[in-house]
């Protein structure tokens, strides 16, 4: 795995004691615990693999996506390991199939805070992921309004946190998945807030064109999209990713022959622990200009109460079906969540540590059943019929 920039990291060694576990870490802790999370190693990467092998099938039975997004496993396993064998991961571990925490996170967090972007937002978009947690932290921390999605959208669309809602000691909670649940408002697709900044988590992202790659379960496109078409952002809206260092790659994203799909979303800013880098606006790929119906399977919509919401209310506009994509989606796995470090065998926490349960807790809250309506109101359906890529960036 090669970076750009020739970081610190670039050569790192892996720990030869383990794959997953340094050898400090293997001589404090408990047998129980070890093996625990050796166990999960293994199960994330076996399932990875598996999951693969599933895609590459799909691709040569002739299907599209599977064609077009195969590359993109490859990239995540080599991230997802290297983070892993060298020890970079942060909890939750694995990193295999979540947007990947890091050390150094807090650092990225508050190089964020420090963006000229930054300072000027009032109101700034932050993804629920624990890499993050300093970012939505230091949103509360500067008075500015909170958005963070709720999770997996599967619930819900927005949350959001106004200034002075929180007390200062509560920051820490709030900006986590169970502190989201309790203290923020539930958004409806009636909002129409601006927003100034959007924050979204990367696996890995190519510093030259702005290409990302996340988890791969294609939320952050989503959201964007919705945003887009919405009116609640637009083309000139930063889109910014803190990583770590290793995690930016110049080579191979995409590989030769490959491109990027025209609903991913590219970062115009990415933020590591030691530097921050602004993508050329003139090489930097085309943002999507909303949802790109035609791409999301029946299995996604099933999913997502929002997305079935909302084409509900388009389709009842407009009079007319919308077509959703032809082919199958193979979904990915979840991740598997290890056990958290405590004191007695790791010391402190991770800086960003989520406490244990509440963000799976969160995460896997079941979509209500019905359909609910949306207030009627002024008609959207001409922004969320099918976008059309902008010609330029």
């Amino acid at each position: 795995l090669r970076s750009a920039g020739g970081g610190a990291d670039d050569d790192a060694e892996p720990e030869k004691a383990s794959s997953a576990i340094p050898p400090d870490v293997l001589q404090c802790a408990g047998p129980g615990e070890r093996g625990g999370e050796i166990a999960a190693d293994k199960e994330a990467r076996e399932g990875m693999e598996a999951y693969m092998v599933q895609i590459e099938q799909l691709a040569q039975e002739g299907n599209v996506r599977a064609q077009k997004t195969a590359w993109k496993w490859t990239v995540r396993k080599k991230v997802w390991n290297y983070l892993e064998d060298n020890d970079l991961a942060d909890f939750p571990r694995p990193v295999h199939h979540r947007i990947p925490n890091f050390k150094g996170s807090a650092d990225a967090g508050l190089r964020v805070a420090k963006l000229p972007e930054f300072l000027q937002a009032k109101v700034v978009k932050v993804n629920p992921d624990t890499p993050q947690k300093s970012v939505r932290v230091e949103v509360l921390r500067a008075g500015k309004v909170l958005y963070v999605p709720q999770p997996r959208l599967r619930t819900g669309f927005f949350s959001r946190l106004l200034p002075g809602k929180v007390p200062l000691e509560k920051f820490s909670f709030a900006a986590t998945a169970g502190g989201m649940k309790e203290l923020a408002e539930p958004m409806t697709l009636e909002d129409r807030t601006k927003i100034d900044m959007v924050v979204v988590g990367s696996t890995a992202v190519n510093p030259e064109t702005g290409a990302r790659v996340g988890k791969g379960e294609g939320f952050a496109e989503l959201e964007y999209g919705i945003m887009r078409q919405l009116g609640m952002i637009d083309e000139s809206t930063p889109v910014v990713t803190c990583v770590h260092d290793c995690q930016v790659i110049s080579e191979d994203l995409p590989p030769t022959g490959q491109v990027m799909m025209e609903h991913d979303v590219p970062v115009d800013i990415i933020v590591t622990p030691t530097r921050t880098i602004y993508v050329n606006p003139k090489t930097r790929l085309p943002k999507p200009a909303g949802i790109y119906w035609h791409l999301l399977s029946e299995q996604k919509i099933a999913q997502i109460k929002v997305l079935r919401q909302l084409k509900a209310q388009i389709e009842r506009e407009t009079g007319s079906t919308i077509q959703l994509a032809e082919q199958e989606e193979a979904l990915p796995p979840l991740a598997k969540r290890g056990e958290k470090p405590d004191s007695r065998s790791r010391g402190r926490a991770a800086p960003g540590a989520i406490a244990p349960g509440t963000a799976q807790k969160a995460v896997e809250a079941k979509a209500d059943v019905e359909e609910e309506p949306l207030p009627s109101g002024n008609s959207i359906s001409t922004r969320l019929s099918r976008p059309q890529r902008p010609t330029g960036a």
